[in-house]
């Protein structure tokens, strides 16, 4: 019995110590795709955040919030290079910010990139937190690829400032 019980300290002790050493403080997913479009006409169109629903694939809009499959998206700020959002599922939320950015020739790059903080004592709030940021990923990648469907269509980049 005594065997079993230091089994047990042993084998929840590394348990600890391996979440602890594999799951990082700071979670970052990014990704971006390109369109191949000119910059300055995507950036400019992609930029009018009043037109983001016609690409962002939602369930519904909440005054600047869209009601995604998995979370919700709220739009903050926009810049002339980013727009700023706040993602959240389930308990866990990040700052999200989108960007586009001209890749030279005819061709922009569309971008996000979304930190989580993850400094928790619970082990079992970092591993919460860790696949929360996989669902979060998955579908911030879906939102990007809508954009650049969408984006990569001529037509769809005289919306906003550039009409």
């Amino acid at each position: 019995m005594k065997y079993i019980k230091l089994f047990l300290i042993i084998a929840l002790s590394l348990f600890v110590f391996l979440v602890y050493l594999v799951i990082p403080n700071k979670i970052v997913v990014s990704n971006n795709n390109f369109v191949h479009q000119p910059g300055n006409i995507v950036s400019n169109a992609f930029m009018s955040i009043q037109y983001w629903d016609k690409w962002m694939p939602h369930d519904s809009i909440d005054d600047h919030t869209f009601i995604l499959k998995q979370g919700k998206l709220e739009v903050n700020e926009s810049f002339l290079s980013a727009i700023k959002c706040f993602y959240t599922i389930n308990e866990m939320s990040g700052p999200v910010t989108y960007s586009a950015i001209d890749a030279g020739g005819d061709s922009t790059m569309l971008r996000y990139e979304a930190t989580i903080n993850n400094k928790f004592i619970s082990p079992l709030q970092r591993i919460n937190n860790y696949l929360d940021s996989k669902k979060m990923k998955g579908q911030l990648d879906i939102t990007l690829e809508a954009a650049k469907k969408f984006y990569s269509k001529k037509e769809n980049n005289k919306i906003g400032p550039t009409q």
